[in-house]
């Protein structure tokens, strides 16, 4: 049985960060993946608001495995270009699947892209590429 945990992938950014706070206000346990080499300072204010810090290499599936073990659910807030929307968030959802977690939640907070014709918008793109991989 899954814990109640959340993992929070980007929770060092403004939407990751705004996710972690209202779940920690609402009870809920989060763990925040964070880079190795993450700066102190973001470190400190995660942990000053009470998540647990489990810092990762987001290219190594084994290590996000381990990190996302036990979680109810795993919400990506991580934000960039293709290296991170098509091929990171393909090894964390990987991951979360060797994992047994339930349940996974994509950065695609907005725009519908589904509904938008290739090339109109490119960040938008590597979303419809990285759904079409899976």
């Amino acid at each position: 049985m899954n814990g109640s945990a959340i993992v929070v992938a980007g929770a060092t950014g403004n939407l990751g960060g705004r996710i972690t706070r209202v779940l920690l206000d609402s009870g809920v346990e989060v763990r925040a993946l964070v880079r190795h080499g993450t700066a102190r300072g973001k470190l400190e204010r995660l942990q000053n608001v009470g998540a647990t810090i489990a810092s990762v290499d987001f290219s190594d599936s084994s290590e996000l495995s381990l990190a996302c073990s036990g979680a109810s659910c795993v919400v990506s807030a991580l934000q960039g270009l293709r290296d991170v929307i098509v091929e990171m968030l393909t090894v964390l959802l990987d991951a979360a699947i060797k994992a047994e977690v339930p349940r996974f939640i994509p950065s695609d907070y907005s725009i519908d892209f589904t509904k938008l014709t290739s090339e109109e918008n490119c960040n938008l793109d590597f979303r419809r590429e990285s759904q079409a991989s899976r």
